[in-house]
């Protein structure tokens, strides 16, 4: 993993947890209108087995597109770019990989556990931390601070 810095972290600034907070309803907002986009068709399946492929492919088909977005669209996602605050690694500040983005998904689960404990781990680590950012070396910062040390 490249560890070099383009950025100057000196001036890097830290999305507070309520910049997160509203990033992250407005992402689940618009997947809850995917899901029962993507679901509707399906209402009227009476075979269980064929209502739980459904909702299984709905569930990955979401997952690879939030992953997607972390690593292909700058970091971000929807809430996140209208919050103006992406993901980067906490080493480089550079865009995460599709590595750092599947561990910060599963990560997830694992904030969520229990009573979205890793969740509130932003308001009290330095560089306002979850732990789905501890356990995929990333960070949520302002996109606007990521300053190029070349600028200077």
């Amino acid at each position: 993993m490249n560890t070099s810095k383009k950025y100057d972290d000196t001036k890097v600034e830290y999305a507070s947890f309520i910049a997160r907070w509203v990033a992250f309803t407005v992402d689940n907002a618009i997947l809850a209108l995917a899901t029962v986009a993507l679901l509707f068709p399906f209402t009227y399946f009476e075979d269980a087995l064929q209502v739980d492929i459904q909702r299984t492919l709905t569930t990955i088909v979401l997952v690879s597109a939030t992953i997607y977005l972390w690593v292909k669209w700058d970091g971000a996602t929807p809430g996140k770019k209208l919050m103006k605050i992406k993901i980067v690694n906490a080493d480089n500040l550079e865009t995460v990989d599709f590595a750092q983005a599947a561990k910060r998904y599963a990560g997830y689960i694992l904030s969520s556990i229990p009573l979205l404990a890793g969740f509130a781990m932003v308001l009290f680590t330095e560089k306002k931390q979850g732990l789905h950012d501890k356990v995929s070396n990333t960070v949520v910062v302002y996109s606007d601070s990521l300053v190029s040390k070349e600028s200077d």
